[in-house]
């Protein structure tokens, strides 16, 4: 059988996550309180990305030069992806950032991948954001990343999940293996769902090395 591997973007190909950095920089105080209640799984990740950018008011051309300066990469990613093309296993991004930084990143780090992310649009300083690859019938995530899980697997793969955070739970509860930092470690070990733990993507390298 065919392998795949999904992987999410904010904190998992990079170092930190992307978009609160962007909301540490450019948002009043007051993003931690909606991310409290995210954390705390009162409300889904649509709504709280939807009300913390809300809080955003700056130019594309601004954001974007914070990133250039603060964006890291996991420095074995480059590696990882060639292994993958080696091994023929597929891979592919899924996230719940927003496409204005996921796709600057990529393209600025020379990341030819298949990505399903949010989409944004800019208007007089206002960040709005659409969500293409969401599921119609669940409101919580504007990626649905489990949905990709599910096609991938009706055309013949096994599918290996990377993930950090609490969008990462629904694919990691579905995954043939998985790959946890993080909060999604621990939301693993609340589920009783089985994973690999890792740092950086040359352990996820390791562990798929042995997955047949």
């Amino acid at each position: 059988m065919r392998r795949a591997v999904l992987t999410d973007f904010d904190g998992t190909i990079t170092r930190s996550d992307v978009a609160e950095q962007i909301l540490d920089e450019f948002a009043p105080n007051g993003w931690w309180d909606i991310e409290a209640l995210h954390r705390q799984r009162k409300i889904g990740t649509r709504d709280s990305l939807a009300r913390q950018f809300a809080l955003v008011h700056a130019s594309p051309e601004d954001l974007l030069a914070f990133v250039d300066r603060a964006a890291e990469i996991d420095e074995t990613f480059h590696g990882f992806a060639a292994f993958c093309a080696s091994e023929d296993v597929r891979l592919e991004i899924v996230s719940e950032g927003l496409d204005f930084y996921v796709r600057h990143l990529l393209a600025k780090w020379r990341i030819d991948l298949p990505v399903r992310t949010n989409r944004t649009t800019f208007e007089g300083g206002r960040v709005s954001i659409a969500y293409p690859w969401s599921d119609p019938t669940c409101t919580l995530c504007g990626t649905c990343k489990l949905r990709r899980l599910f096609e991938l697997r009706v055309e013949g793969f096994r599918v290996a999940y990377v993930g950090d955070g609490h969008s990462d739970l629904c694919p990691a509860i579905e995954a043939d293996l998985v790959f946890a930092k993080a909060e999604l470690a621990d939301l693993c070990r609340e589920e009783d769902i089985a994973f690999m733990p890792f740092e950086r993507f040359s352990d996820v390298q390791r562990g798929l090395s042995a997955w047949r």
